[in-house]
């Protein structure tokens, strides 16, 4: 079994080289620097006029006004803009402490200027957040189920669908997308649709309770990717909270946990017809020795063990191996909480706003394998992507045969 495994791997990795310099000649070709430009301006144009907007309307904030109340100018030399004062209430025994309320104090702090352009703007990257998190995608088991694009009979193997499982990482709105890059090689080369499966916050118990889903699609192929976020959990007790109140998950994966739960997702999608690849979480921050990564190795171990356990139509792709190479050998970031946090909300808006380049994003922030220290790089989702498209395409022929018998 190992040296079958060792050749169709070697056979798969081999196929991979191939499909990215396709992609990559494709997208020299039609990469469309204008929009990436107009965008670009366009999202600073949008943040500079939503900048004016706050400070010439923050009156409009309070409505309240004082009788006594004098308006100056909010900048030297600013004719247009102006800012409400209000004196402070004299203090004495003739006038009590009472006199200048909590909503007065309230009103000259609503009123300046640049507590009105940072209020406005959490509002609205709050809310941009959310329509990020919380948006029903079309290409969803969900959604492919409801189209009726599937029978209650066996469908022939040529429309049966490869279906990407797991969670943020495989969702893809948060990160590159790699699904989309996949679904893009397997247009013309096999012709299957491609859906993706992917939930936010989700760790392995959250994919185990909707497995069925999945298989009610009848998929071909099913790739896994699950175990970043059960690392999260592990390494920080606050996380590890979060997910469990959340994520309304009723434990903590350990390692021997996580091996059981992926073996059974292994053996329901095997049971069900369906060719699958088991893919290990990638690194966890970019510190190389980072007690965080060295967990996600032992993890990666457990999913090639898996794989190999689940007999020849079962494959094992090595995301970690291949994030962890990316990695610099001295001065990597370790994984943080908090950092992470502030980099993932500043994602939202530079792809979902300003429509950025990931690269240029990764590079100012002088990463070589993720984008906050969790989720993939243009590198790293291209190669999962094209992985996954050689194990498509390698495979697609012989279950043609098979169903034809």
């Amino acid at each position: 079994n190992s040296k079958r495994d060792r050749r169709q791997s070697s056979h798969f990795m081999g196929v991979v080289p191939q499909v990215i310099a396709q992609r990559a000649t494709s997208n020299t070709i039609f990469r469309p620097w204008r929009l990436r430009l107009s965008r670009r301006r366009g999202g600073r144009l949008a943040l500079w006029l939503l900048t004016t907007v706050c400070i010439m309307c923050h009156p409009w904030l309070v409505s309240f006004r004082h009788s006594d109340c004098t308006r100056q100018p909010a900048f030297a030399g600013a004719s247009g803009l102006s800012v409400q004062h209000c004196p402070r209430a004299p203090l004495g025994r003739t006038q009590p402490r009472v006199t200048r309320g909590s909503w007065e104090s309230f009103q000259e702090f609503a009123q300046d200027p640049l507590v009105s352009v940072v209020g406005w703007s959490v509002v609205f990257a709050s809310l941009t957040i959310l329509k990020v998190a919380v948006a029903e995608e079309s290409d969803t088991p969900a959604a492919f189920l409801r189209n009726g694009s599937n029978t209650p009979d066996q469908a022939p193997v040529s429309t049966s669908p490869v279906i990407c499982v797991g969670d943020s990482l495989t969702r893809g709105n948060l990160s590159a997308d790699w699904v989309g890059n996949l679904r893009q090689m397997l247009t013309d080369e096999a012709n299957k649709p491609v859906l993706n499966a992917g939930v936010n916050m989700q760790c392995i118990t959250n994919v185990k309770t909707r497995i069925e889903e999945v298989i009610a699609c009848k998929p071909s192929h099913v790739t896994v990717l699950v175990g970043t976020n059960d690392l999260k959990a592990q390494a920080s007790e606050f996380e590890g909270w979060l997910y469990k109140v959340f994520g309304k998950i009723p434990y903590i994966s350990t390692l021997e946990t996580y091996e059981r739960d992926l073996s059974e997702i292994r053996d329901r999608l095997l049971a069900a017809g369906a060719r699958v690849a088991l893919v290990s979480p990638p690194v966890l921050g970019e510190d190389i020795n980072s007690a965080a990564n060295q967990q996600a190795k032992a993890y990666a171990k457990v999913v090639e063990r898996t794989a190999a356990n689940g007999g020849e139509r079962c494959t094992y792709f090595p995301l970690f191996e291949q994030t962890y190479a990316e990695l610099p050998k001295t001065g990597g970031r370790p994984y943080d909480g908090f950092r992470f946090f502030s980099w993932l909300c500043l994602l939202c808006f530079d792809i979902h706003v300003f429509g950025r380049d990931l690269s240029d994003v990764q590079r100012e922030r002088k990463l070589g394998a993720t984008l906050d220290l969790v989720h993939l790089g243009p590198k790293a989702a291209n190669n999962l992507a094209a992985m996954t498209a050689a194990f498509v395409m390698t495979t697609v022929q012989d279950d043609l045969v098979l169903a034809c018998k």
